[in-house]
């Protein structure tokens, strides 16, 4: 679920959980306790790859929350 209180501003655009300098999304981040391939966590979304048996990518840094998902050309 997306919060609509958190700022949006800082959320890159495009598809991954990253601008085009390589710079991560501050909501982004990693569960180390958690297995490769379902340790991603969305701060903003509060919801993790493992997390109701859903298919995440947020380990491998593709976005989920649909925030500025456009591509530029």
């Amino acid at each position: 679920m997306l919060n609509k209180h958190k700022d949006k501003s800082s959320i890159p655009q495009g598809h991954y959980c990253y601008d085009e300098n390589g710079v991560a999304c501050p909501y982004w981040s990693i569960d180390k306790s958690k297995p490769h391939q379902e340790n991603g966590y969305c701060s903003f979304m509060e919801v993790g790859d493992w997390q109701d048996d859903r298919y995440g990518l947020l380990w491998d840094m593709v976005k989920e929350c649909g925030i500025k998902d456009e591509v530029e050309l």
